[in-house]
């Protein structure tokens, strides 16, 4: 009976209703569109970083206490990463493999060939086995090849760098990986940029880039191993007999669950690591801090709605004074007066939810068909910027009509107070 009577006023006050309601449209438009936003940047962050880290792979480094290049030239021999480091390292239960990543120990440059010009760059060059690399490959049996030109990975994000901070402000072309795949770029193993006057360039080598990776070091070209230690014999001051020392260790554990256990026992041994569950770690808290910041502005849009949902019903209560007042000639308790109210705002809550989620929806098309677009210049390229779950609309839906209904209140407790005697008065 007090539904069908609240929604008959409703329908008799389309206008207040709507002016109501759309606060609160507004309100959870915005609160899909930011949760949305938020959940869906987290979802593709994560699958990112998981592509570049998987569950099961735990980057090793040496620990460094000091600071600054003279404390790192220091070092000593046991804070090193060396072939007892990994003797250690295997012998820890949950250990599958490990890949060890070595460093040519010279200052070189690189030559890069691109759109008729050619540009020089101080460059360092990382050697890695081809088992760790093996997916990024086109084909494995490339990184296998020891005659000139040598195969090359490059680091993908590089890519994002140039056509982000470089190439879009310059109005370049931007770069691509299948347009940079067979180029072949020089290499000056015994020559920098930084210092021209003391080597020179006699020496060169002739690099073929055969693919991109997130795994590989980006602040240089990874070279097959061999090559690397190679160059070393020849140019780094290193020979044959020289015990080998890795840059990083690449621990692959035999089984995602047993991760966090085999990390903690590594770093038992004085190493620093890193790994995919750590990184969530950090990333989710700083994405909780996100949803915080944007649930609170969306709350702040929710507070001017309540705001507009009680002036408006104040002002529709002082013109139906009449009409509340014969209601309550006619038997109505004070308790009847407060429900038809507050169904009426409730009712008014669902419409403007409802309205508010298609709006947001439709809104976050519009912001994910741009957001895509921008990213295609990058190599990060999800599917979608947003995720909007059902339980997201739900939420919004039943948050807006709660809130509605709270709004309610202080209108439904004045219509309630209204005297039947002083309203028939005034008939």
């Amino acid at each position: 009976m007090l539904l069908s009577l609240a929604i008959k006023n409703i329908q008799e006050r389309k206008f207040r209703t709507l002016l109501a309601s759309f606060s609160i449209t507004i309100g959870t438009a915005s609160l899909i569109v930011f949760l949305g936003l938020s959940n869906g940047i987290q979802q593709a962050t994560f699958s990112e970083i998981e592509k570049k880290s998987p569950l099961t792979q735990i980057t090793v480094t040496p620990k460094i206490k000091n600071s600054g290049v003279v404390s790192i030239l220091k070092q000593s021999q046991k804070g090193k990463l060396t072939n007892d480091t990994i003797n250690k390292i295997s012998a820890i239960d949950g250990v599958k493999n490990i890949y060890p990543e070595i460093q040519y120990n010279n200052f070189s440059s690189l030559e890069i060939p691109i759109f008729g010009m050619t540009f020089s760059t101080e460059t360092m060059a990382f050697g890695v086995p081809k088992e760790f690399i093996k997916n990024d490959l086109p084909s494995p049996e490339v990184w296998d090849k020891n005659t000139e030109p040598y195969p090359a990975l490059i680091p993908r994000k590089l890519l994002d760098l140039y056509n982000l901070a470089i190439a879009s402000p310059q109005n370049l072309p931007a770069l691509t990986e299948d347009g940079l795949i067979g180029k072949e770029l020089t290499y000056y193993p015994n020559y920098s940029t930084f210092f021209p006057s003391s080597n020179n360039k006699t020496a060169t080598i002739r690099l073929e880039v055969v693919g991109f990776s997130d795994k590989v070091n980006l602040i240089g070209v990874t070279l097959p191993d061999t090559i690397v230690q190679n160059l070393n014999e020849k140019y780094g001051g290193q020979n044959a007999t020289t015990p080998k020392n890795y840059l990083e260790l690449f621990v692959e554990t035999s089984d995602a669950s047993e991760t966090v256990d085999v990390a903690k026992k590594i770093e038992a041994l004085g190493l620093n690591t890193g790994y995919y569950q750590k990184n969530l770690q950090d990333i989710d808290a700083k994405f909780t801090y996100l949803k915080i910041s944007l649930t609170a502005i969306s709350l702040i849009i929710f507070l001017t709605a309540t705001i507009a949902i009680i002036s408006t019903f104040l002002a529709t209560i002082a013109e139906r004074t009449k009409e509340i007042g014969l209601f309550r000639a006619l038997g109505a308790s004070k308790n009847h007066i407060r429900t038809l109210i507050l169904i009426e705002a409730g009712v008014t809550g669902i419409i403007g939810s409802g309205m508010g989620v298609i709006v947001g929806f439709i809104a976050s098309k519009i912001i994910d068909k741009l957001s895509i677009a921008q990213l295609a210049q990058t190599t990060f390229h999800p599917e979608s910027v947003f995720h909007i779950t059902p339980t997201l609309i739900l939420e919004a839906i039943f948050f807006g009509t709660l809130l509605s209904i709270l709004a309610g209140i202080i209108p439904a407790q004045k219509a309630a107070n209204i005297s039947p005697m002083v309203a028939l008065n005034r008939l």
